[in-house]
């Protein structure tokens, strides 16, 4: 359903995560931690790079006018230059990262920390966060909004600072030329609500309402906000991408025409495939994707955990799940086996066909096939037991039915957190087609 995540070698965690594990220590359990001890290793070829580390320090306030400024969802509250790259710097981060094809930079880059308003799952306004690059030179040619996969903890969010996902994302996107729009979520990143994981309203909110606020400060800056726009996302943000497209067609809007997107490793029909194949325990991380969804849908949907979660978890995992807590936190408070997380009562229910309010939550989550304008293509690895290649596959196949053009295209035999480096550099290559 979502990411691998680091856990301790009594659990038989794959042998990539713990070899990350130990060279980076203390990681989250998304794809960052895998991009993060990549770009590790170009530290010090930067640092040697003269004059120019220092153009990277420092983070200061952008002052806004006041126009760009409000109560309504999409308005800016504070913008944050958190760095600039000069274009040898940004090659040699994408040269750390070890991609499977040449991936030229021609543009230094500028990152910054938006906080802006959206609307959160109970109706409530609340404030998010999120990660806006943009080449340091010329106009950009494209807006591409990237959705990150699952991650418990908010220091790991794409905006925050540190060698990871969000300078990964930044060096690959506006290195080249176009703007990089990454929402942190609801939950993550500069905020301290829950996070609504999975949940598709709140996920559509998120991102829809930063692209209104980067849009804001990109006209302020540049002067034009580029018009095509593309979506790409993995695992959580898969989900999150196909979900956005939706609802971008649905409820269309000056400015945010879709041009093509693409979902990587996306969990789409989760009561049907994703729920059945978290319960398998074929990984680690599938413990972690259930007591995440259980502490999420628990307080959106108004449910009692220990309706669900048996002794000592229904306690236990709305603690773990706070944001601020580790994959090695993680590891040692939940069970190797996720059916263990759940009472006996639930999996009888379960196992009969009876409804209960969490299986009614991820059928309620799910996202139904949708004749959609613009092409989606559906990347996903062939040895991927976290999301199943059975999730690009049948939607795929289902939207073609619809008059979709939809494709799932293969990346190789690879497992979720690999398939990763390839996934998301082969749909930035096909955007470029458009």
């Amino acid at each position: 359903m979502a990411f691998g995540l680091p856990g301790a070698p009594a659990l038989r965690v794959p042998e990539h995560i713990g070899r990350i594990e130990n060279e980076l220590g203390e990681r989250d359990m998304r794809r960052s931690r895998l991009l993060a001890a990549m770009i590790l290793s170009v530290v010090g070829a930067a640092l040697a790079i003269g004059g120019y580390a220092w153009l990277a320090l420092g983070t200061f306030q952008v002052p806004l006018p006041d126009a760009l400024q409000g109560e309504a969802p999409g308005s800016l509250v504070s913008v944050e230059r958190t760095g600039r790259y000069p274009r040898i710097a940004v090659q040699q981060v994408i040269n750390a990262a070890a991609l499977p094809d040449p991936w030229e930079i021609d543009n230094g880059i500028t990152k910054y920390l938006l906080r802006y308003r959206t609307t959160n799952y109970d109706g409530e306004s609340v404030i998010a966060s999120g990660l806006l690059a943009l080449p340091t030179q010329g106009i950009p040619d494209a807006v591409i909004s990237y959705q990150h996969g699952t991650s418990t903890s908010r220091a790991h969010a794409p905006s925050q600072p540190g060698l990871g996902e969000g300078l990964f994302l930044a060096a690959a996107v506006a290195g080249r030329g176009n703007v990089l729009v990454a929402p942190d979520y609801i939950g993550l990143g500069e905020s301290r609500d829950l996070h609504p994981y999975l949940h598709t309203a709140t996920a559509v909110s998120t991102c829809r309402d930063l692209l209104k606020a980067a849009r804001a400060f990109v006209e302020q800056e540049r002067g034009a906000w580029p018009g095509k726009l593309f979506l790409v996302g993995f695992s959580q943000g898969g989900h999150a991408t196909l979900a956005l497209h939706q609802a971008l067609e649905r409820n269309p809007e000056t400015g945010f025409e879709v041009t093509a997107s693409a979902p990587c490793a996306g969990a789409f029909f989760m009561n049907e495939i994703s729920f059945p194949q978290a319960l398998t325990g074929a990984t680690f991380s599938h413990s972690v994707y259930l007591g995440y969804a259980a502490n999420s849908y628990a307080r959106i949907y108004g449910e009692p955990l220990d309706t669900l979660l048996r002794a000592p978890y229904a306690e236990t995992v709305p603690q773990l799940f706070d944001g601020g807590h580790t994959g090695e936190d993680l590891a040692a408070g939940l069970p190797a086996a996720p059916r263990d997380l759940f009472t006996s009562e639930f999996l009888a229910a379960y196992e009969s066909g009876a409804p209960h309010w969490f299986t009614r939550a991820f059928t309620d989550n799910s996202l139904p096939p949708a004749r959609l304008r613009a092409p989606v293509r559906f990347y996903y690895g062939d040895a991927d037991v976290d999301v199943l290649p059975e999730e690009a596959l049948r939607m795929a196949a289902a939207m073609q039915g619809l008059g979709s053009d939809a494709k799932a295209v293969s990346v190789g035999a690879y497992e979720h957190d690999p398939s990763a480096l390839r996934a998301i550099p082969a749909a930035l290559k096909w955007f470029e087609e458009f």
